[in-house]
């Protein structure tokens, strides 16, 4: 699939940043100004219906898609829920009812916004889908998709997984278990399939014991860990938590377990600012590269385009690559360094 990334100055300073590596091989061919936007996205009235404002990646993703569109003279109005999908088909309701010109939502729940994203197609207004990605049988109901191809960073993960089980010693075998998501969010389905998937072509012999919810929160996803601690203790080998906030809780369980961190291999996502420092610090094995940045200019780039009669690309990938302490820099665009 195509990545489709709009160029800004922090941008440009990031792509310097990591010449010479796949990220900016995969973003320096397609920079696209987003401020070639023509008159048609002026005055636009736009609701962007998003999942929370507590989560980091939540907050960084809503600050850059903000920042862009109202750069782009579009007026804005944000609906928030805390990955309530009874909620958010409410402030669907409430968003069709004012019936802007545009509307950009972040599913709380793959399955549960299928109706709301009919409603949303049968009122006759622009849809941007942004982050986490329903089964695509239902993609007619949106104009654009953009955001992680959650499977294949879960491929990643998993491929991560076993690289770092041989970097320490492991061989192809032992047991691990996962710290996953809000349970339901397509982000912690795509992730968990791919993961899965990527052991068992690449590694079947690494076995995953145990997974239980974070729900993307760093003390839920130390109460989580914790608990897989105790039950399967000093057989563990390696963890995969979906985002790394959620890694900064395990490794604080781990901690207060009496095991040693770099010991295991800790695979998280999302190069957040907590996966970046464990990183560095060697207590964290790799990350998978997910921009917030990235992902919210990719949604305001998305709108304008559906503004100004210009859709173009249906999917837009955001770029992604298996983070570890050897090209831990090109995170730091992610984290605002």
């Amino acid at each position: 699939m195509t990545d489709y990334t709009p160029k800004s100055s922090a941008l440009s300073k990031a792509l310097k940043v990591v010449s010479g590596s796949l990220l900016a091989l995969a973003l320096s061919p397609l920079l696209t100004s987003i401020s070639t936007a023509q008159a048609a996205a002026q005055g636009a009235r736009v609701i962007f219906l998003t999942v929370s404002e507590e989560c980091e990646y939540c907050a960084r993703h809503q600050q850059a898609f903000k920042k862009a569109v109202q750069k782009e003279g579009i007026n804005l109005s944000v609906k928030v829920t805390n990955f309530d999908p009874a909620e958010q088909s409410s402030q669907v309701d409430q968003a069709i009812a004012e019936n802007p010109d545009a509307i950009v939502l972040w599913p709380a729940d793959a399955s549960a916004i299928v109706p709301s994203l009919r409603k949303i197609k049968n009122a006759g207004i622009p849809l941007v889908v942004t982050n986490s990605l329903p089964d695509l049988k239902f993609s007619k109901f949106w104009d654009i998709y953009t955001g992680p191809n959650d499977k294949a960073s879960g491929e990643s993960a998993g491929q991560a997984m076993i690289q770092g089980f041989k970097s320490k010693g492991y061989g192809d075998a032992g047991d691990i278990f996962l710290v996953v998501g809000v349970p339901g969010t397509p982000p912690q389905i795509g992730r968990e399939s791919g993961f899965r998937e990527a052991l068992s072509s690449g590694a079947p012999n690494i076995k995953v014991e145990g997974a239980q919810p974070g729900n993307w929160d760093q003390t839920k996803a130390t109460d989580a860990a914790a608990s897989l601690f105790t039950q399967y203790g000093s057989k563990v080998k390696g963890v995969y938590a979906q985002a790394d906030n959620m890694m900064a809780g395990v490794i604080v369980a781990a901690q207060r377990a009496g095991i040693d961190p770099s010991k295991l291999v800790l695979v998280g996502s999302n190069c957040s600012i907590e996966g970046v420092n464990a990183i560095e610090s060697g207590s964290q094995y790799a990350s998978v590269l997910q921009s917030p940045v990235l992902d919210g200019e990719y949604a305001a780039k998305a709108v304008v385009d559906l503004l100004n009669g210009n859709p173009g690309q249906a999917q837009r990938y955001l770029p992604q690559l298996i983070v570890t302490k050897e090209n831990v820099k090109d995170c730091y665009y992610a984290v605002g360094r």
